[in-house]
């Protein structure tokens, strides 16, 4: 019997070789969330060296306009999403483990929302300090504070230098823009009416960077008995960090141009005692007009003196009054009135019954001599005529004691150095001599409202006639130089 047989054993296997395929099929990055990332890693390299810079000029970080970038960023994040979705595992939106349109999503959301509460806050900022200067500088004005107002109009870095109670040295500096400023519409407005006017701030209407700082305008309006009188005041905000007058943003007025003002005429609607007030001003200006013509005459002038002011009762000025001429006449003849004129007697009395200082005090003899001088030579003249650029251009209604008064500027020519134009600033003094004139002002005043005003005037015609007299003329006598057309630069200036 056969024995049985053992299969031989089976081979042992080889090695195994290690699979060549891609354990993840390779997979595209979306080219949006790629974009999307760059989109918001501009607009954080944006933020890094606008704010460097920023910081180091001590301004605000105001680039509103990067404000895109965030939103564009969103745009993409949003988009790439979607196509990465659609695209079945075709595409990706992950690169070195991070999901690219997340991180730009919410760095685009964070810091996009982040700066845009950033800009808020500055407007916020930069409206209240306006707003708060505003009342601050009209609060002056009110109270007819013009020192401390006009402070307020000049640069921070030049005003530091000067008090704002310092009325003298704030003059003696800016001159021409004093006077200007006291010229203004708002001015004479709160002037004429104190302790009557109300001023409501309508906000900041705009406002813009420079690199000077915040440029803006503020609006309000003034209510008096006058009427109501839109405002638009511009101002200048001054960064801090430059040298100014305190800490923080520090705050200018800035003044109108030549011949503007801050009320908005083209609003303006004036009550029957604001038409009344214009009708005062017009005649009285004219009158005034007519008294300084007639002085711009050597043989006239002492006559007009006497006949505007109405001072032919005054012993010494009754010579020069009619009855005085016919008298005249009557003791040395006809020929021998008719040819007689003025002397140096009768010019000294005119100008001592009519010069005086700014508000009525008697002038020192040194500046009555400068008067007297100037009212024996050239007289006085309308504004321009002697300072071509003189910005005390308009009158001022006053009412005194119940009185009615008018100031109109005028020129008093003094001698200067060769080529030079010099003269004084000078104010015709009015009073309205019918005491219904001043009756009539009283009564439109106290029955006056804003509901009331109107924009063009009313048909009946003022009730009592208006007649004028000259008070005096009132001047500090203070020289003021204008270079003459042509001269070299360097010269005098006004």
């Amino acid at each position: 019997m056969a024995e049985p047989t053992t299969p031989p054993p089976a081979p042992a296997p080889g090695p195994a070789l290690a699979s060549t395929a891609d354990a993840v099929a390779y997979v595209s990055v979306s080219w949006m969330a790629v974009a999307a990332l760059a989109v918001t890693s501009l607009y954080v390299l944006i933020l890094l060296v606008a704010g460097l810079v920023a910081y180091g000029e001590r301004r605000p970080l105001l680039i509103d306009w990067a404000l895109f970038l965030p939103v564009v960023a969103v745009v993409l994040s949003f988009a790439a999403r979607r196509v990465v979705t659609n695209a079945e595992g075709t595409r990706t939106a992950v690169l070195f483990g991070a999901d690219l349109p997340a991180v730009a999503w919410w760095g685009a959301v964070v810091l996009g929302l982040g700066y845009l509460a950033y800009l808020i806050a500055v407007n916020y900022a930069i409206r209240r300090d306006a707003e708060s200067e505003f009342q601050r500088w009209v609060g002056y004005v009110q109270k007819d504070d013009v020192t401390r107002a006009f402070h307020r109009t000049r640069d921070p870095l030049e005003r530091a230098t000067t008090r704002p109670d310092d009325a003298v040295s704030l003059e003696n500096r800016w001159r021409n823009d004093f006077v200007a400023f006291r010229q203004t519409d708002l001015v004479r407005l709160a002037a004429r009416n104190p302790g009557q006017t109300e001023f409501v701030v309508a906000g900041l209407r705009d406002w813009s960077y420079k690199p000077t700082g915040v440029e803006c305008v503020v609006a309000g309006t003034l209510t008096c008995p006058e009427g109501t009188f839109p405002l638009s005041i511009p101002m200048k905000g001054l960064e801090a960090g430059s040298k100014g007058d305190g800490g923080g943003r520090q705050w200018q007025i800035t003044l109108p141009q030549s011949g503007g003002g801050f009320v908005q005429r083209e609003q303006v609607k004036l009550t029957p005692y604001g038409w009344y007030l214009i009708e005062l001003e017009g005649q009285g200006s004219a009158f005034a007009r007519a008294f300084v013509r007639d002085c711009g005459e050597p043989n006239r002038r002492v006559f007009a003196a006497v006949a505007y002011a109405q001072a032919g009762d005054a012993p010494a000025l009754r010579t020069l009054t009619t009855e005085g001429a016919a008298a005249r006449l009557a003791a040395v003849g006809i020929p021998g009135g008719l040819a007689w004129s003025p002397g140096p007697a009768e010019f000294r009395a005119t100008a001592e019954h009519l010069f005086r200082l700014p508000g009525g005090a008697a002038p020192s003899p040194e500046q009555f001599k400068q008067f007297l001088f100037a009212w024996e030579t050239s007289g006085i003249v309308p504004v321009g005529g002697r300072l071509k650029d003189n910005p005390d251009t308009n009158g001022q209604l006053s009412f005194p004691d119940g009185r009615v008064e008018l100031r109109v500027p005028i020129e008093i020519p003094l001698a200067g150095a060769k080529r030079d134009i010099v003269a004084a600033r000078g104010r015709v003094v009015l009073e309205a001599t019918n005491p219904a004139v001043a009756a009539e002002a009283k009564r439109l005043r106290e029955a006056a409202g804003p509901a009331q005003g109107t924009a063009t005037p009313p048909d009946a015609a003022p009730t009592a006639p208006i007649t004028w007299k000259v008070v005096r003329i009132e001047s500090d006598m203070k020289p003021v130089s204008a270079r003459p057309q042509g001269a070299p630069p360097g010269g005098p200036e006004e």
